[in-house]
């Protein structure tokens, strides 16, 4: 057997068991994806801040004054703030109170210090609200872009926001294949609302979200 037609079968048996790995991993980290929506996180304000405030200066940078382009942006705010409303609406809050220390008193008591955090859990109307902007993604490609969309690059585009939702700084780094300011709108528009909508409609994320230190006791929060 020739040197050439074994190096051959070598790589054509290593694509077909790697494909099935691929597989597995992406369906691990969509399954990932969709369990975190389910799940009280933290708030942070560099976690909700920081995705608004790049998406906003990129879209800042590459945004052309038109009649049309003026048009087109009015609706993206339109729909970016009635999503952040919808997700935010249906969005549980809580403050949680974790003892992480603890000091004895005169009497040798242990007397625990409780560390407070507060967290939110998206649920099924955040999911519904990132696959409705997701669709208008497509949308605004296909009839603003003129972007012709196969079916393989709709799963890929869906698998990236799945990573640029789960890790943050992978938005940033994928920055380039967004190119279009109609893109930056949408991504920056959506994220805003939902952040600006949470703090108006929870006083204990508003508390986390623009550094606000006095505590209210809330055991569990559910935001109408």
């Amino acid at each position: 057997r020739s040197p050439c037609r074994c190096a051959s079968q070598y790589i054509k048996n290593s694509t077909t068991i790697m494909l099935p790995i691929s597989a597995l991993l992406i369906g691990l980290i969509i399954y990932h994806f969709l369990h975190e929506q389910f799940e009280f996180s933290k708030i942070t304000r560099l976690g909700y801040w920081i995705i608004p405030i790049f998406t906003l200066y990129q879209f800042g940078r590459t945004f052309t004054w038109s009649p049309i382009n003026g048009l087109v942006l009015l609706i993206i705010i339109g729909f970016a703030t009635w999503i952040g409303h919808y997700q935010a609406r249906h969005t549980k809050i809580r403050l949680e109170e974790t003892a992480t220390t603890f000091f004895r008193d005169s009497e040798q008591h242990e007397i625990p210090i409780y560390r407070k955090v507060i967290t939110a859990q998206g649920g099924r109307p955040y999911l519904l609200g990132w696959l409705m902007t997701l669709g208008a993604q497509f949308i605004i490609e296909i009839t603003y872009l003129h972007e012709h969309l196969s079916w393989t690059k709709i799963n890929q585009e869906f698998f990236q926001e799945v990573l640029a939702d789960l890790i943050t700084f992978y938005r940033f780094s994928a920055s380039g294949r967004h190119t279009s300011w109609t893109l930056w709108a949408l991504t920056g528009g959506t994220s805003l609302a939902y952040t600006l909508w949470l703090a108006h409609r929870s006083p204990a994320a508003k508390q986390t979200l623009f550094g606000e230190t006095m505590y209210h006791h809330i055991s569990s929060e559910h935001v109408d």
